[in-house]
């Protein structure tokens, strides 16, 4: 009786959850239009051993729909392997408002190299991406327009997974797990619950990053959520998410079932220093649920019937929630063409789940050829 109860318990919480974020995509989206003001904007990116994407990275950026000489590229290459400085340098060359950093000795990771290059950046906004990312024409505009239109100190938008019909299977099942993860935090964020947001996308004030730029030091990933988190402790209201096609990016997805494990074990790595509610709540109601249908298939492998009863209650709720939210999020994240995808991963998701921050906690994980503990 009292397992059966549990069950029921986390299938309601699970499913309020994510029906809670499916009403965020749903309500009306804020709009806001250019006022033709054009303040000074930075845009900032870390690089490491992104020779192959970078030259498009700041291409797209080079060809913004906004004054050229009412923005900046800062790049900071964070002890590439490869020849990223290279191409940086020889593009510096022929483009006016591009600035190119090395990260210091001392200065190893992502965090730090940004929190580095900010010192450097004259924006009254702060753009924040990645040197793998497709952006559109609109981007510093749309960003503009919202912050000028909503006061705040954290905006950020919609990430696309890139994938195609060539790609392969396990390309497109990251891609649907980032869409469900994205589909959660930006619908949530919709109704005045921002738990996380991506760094690939996201936009800060000069004025927060004057008063409170934290990204928490103690874990060396984080550069995102942790600021988002400082964000809503300082004004819980002065978070918003862009919903707006000319506000979303494009980013590659890991190519490999084991890229993909270790890619989620480094996000999961940081989740001890969560400190915000709805983060906590998130994660431990995720985390729970997957938890249970571990142990109940694992007993139901046995023959016991009632484990048997409970994983086929807690899957299928699960995956009919989960594909309510895919198909409400499709067109925002171009997954409508592998929503079938859905069924033979659910399979194997809870298990994925369960194990990802356990691994995280006592197994380091890379970074583009970089270990991280």
């Amino acid at each position: 009786m009292l397992v059966g109860f549990i069950a029921i318990f986390l299938a309601y919480c699970y499913s309020l959850l994510v029906l809670f974020a499916v009403r965020g995509w749903i309500v009306h989206d804020k709009n806001a239009e250019s006022d033709h003001s054009y303040p000074f904007c930075s845009v900032v990116i870390a690089a490491r051993n992104e020779a192959a994407s970078i030259k498009t990275t700041i291409e797209s950026l080079l060809e913004q729909n906004y004054p050229q000489e009412c923005f900046e590229i800062l790049v900071i290459d964070d002890h590439s392997t490869d020849n990223t400085k290279q191409i940086l340098d020889a593009m510096v060359e022929t483009a006016k408002n591009l600035k190119v950093f090395s990260s210091p000795e001392h200065i190893v990771g992502k965090k730090q190299a940004l929190k580095h290059v900010l010192k450097f950046a004259h924006g009254d906004l702060l753009l924040f991406t990645d040197a793998d990312c497709e952006i559109g024409r609109e981007w510093i505009e749309t960003y503009v327009a919202y912050a000028s239109a909503y006061r705040g100190n954290l905006y950020f938008g919609n990430i696309q997974p890139r994938i195609n019909e060539k790609s392969s299977v396990a390309e497109k099942c990251a891609a649907l797990d980032f869409t469900g993860i994205l589909g959660v935090q930006n619908g949530l964020a919709n109704i005045g619950h921002a738990f996380s947001c991506n760094g690939a996308n996201m936009c800060i004030t000069r004025k927060f990053y004057n008063i409170n730029y934290d990204t928490n030091e103690s874990f060396s990933s984080g550069d995102d959520v942790f600021l988002l988190h400082t964000a809503k402790r300082t004004d819980r209201n002065s978070i918003h998410f862009i919903k707006n096609d000319n506000a979303t990016v494009k980013t590659s997805v890991p190519h490999t079932f084991k890229e993909l494990f270790n890619q989620r074990c480094r996000w999961a790595s940081k989740a001890g220093g969560y400190k915000d509610r709805d983060s906590i709540l998130v994660a431990l109601i995720v985390y729970l649920y997957c938890f249970a249908l571990t142990v109940t298939a694992g007993f139901a492998i046995f023959n016991n019937q009632i484990a048997l009863v409970l994983f086929s209650f807690l899957f299928l709720t699960k995956l009919c929630i989960d594909l309510i939210l895919f198909y409400v999020t499709r067109n925002q994240f171009q997954s409508k063409k592998y929503i079938w995808l859905a069924v033979p991963f659910e399979c194997v998701y809870f298990l994925y789940i369960t194990i990802v921050p356990i691994v995280s906690v006592f197994k380091s994980t890379t970074w583009k050829g970089r270990t991280i503990q």
